[in-house]
């Protein structure tokens, strides 16, 4: 089997939590929403309660506090002329959209917003230098890792380092199986010791 593009098309996004009550969620841990429908606070509230889960209250809000998302019909296009299903240009924020320009629904939303909080939590507590320093091996489980859909090498692994988040919390066995290092890191680091539970 290729190798998928982004772990949003292959991770199982069953494996976030369910939270009882969303609004309490986003609150206790200083989680901020603009523009979110219903649907979309629940998500958010879902990972939330994942991460949560896997750590504690405390550890949850240093990961997450202080985040804000950004939820928009449209982005805007790129210059290579593709569409832009979310971004990190403000500190603090991820913008997702819902739609291209062309109108295009964005496939995978959930995915791609569970990969940009990974961007949020290594820029809050700086840790693409210490990923790259204990990671010695790259992690090569999809071809977002390394490049985007035109092709172009990324500068840094801070794609993968946001990928592995990802893949952390919605594809934990395979990750596991495929970049043990990477694993491990995110395990020690962010999450306690506590096992994926996405099995």
């Amino acid at each position: 089997m290729a190798k998928p593009h982004m772990i949003a098309e292959v991770g199982d996004i069953k494996c976030i939590e369910k939270s009882a009550n969303i609004k309490k969620q986003l609150s206790d841990l200083r989680i901020d929403t603009s523009g979110a429908n219903r649907t979309e606070k629940k998500l958010l509230a879902n990972v939330a309660e994942t991460i949560e889960k896997l750590t504690n209250q405390q550890q949850a809000e240093k990961i997450l506090g202080g985040l804000l998302v950004n939820f928009k019909d449209v982005l805007r296009s790129h210059s290579s002329g593709g569409c832009l299903p979310a971004h990190q240009l403000v500190s603090g924020q991820i913008h997702i959209g819902r739609k291209c320009a062309d109108g295009v629904k964005i496939p995978l939303q959930e995915g791609i917003l569970v990969h940009e909080i990974g961007h949020f939590v290594a820029n809050k507590l700086g840790l693409y230098p210490k990923y790259e320093k204990k990671v010695s091996r790259k992690c090569k489980l999809t071809n977002y890792m390394r490049s985007n859909r035109d092709g172009r090498k990324h500068k840094n692994r801070n794609e993968e380092f946001a990928e592995v988040f990802a893949a952390y919390l919605i594809y934990g066995k395979k990750l596991q199986q495929s970049c043990k290092q990477s694993y491990e890191f995110m395990r020690d680091e962010l999450f306690l010791g506590t096992e994926s539970i996405c099995r």
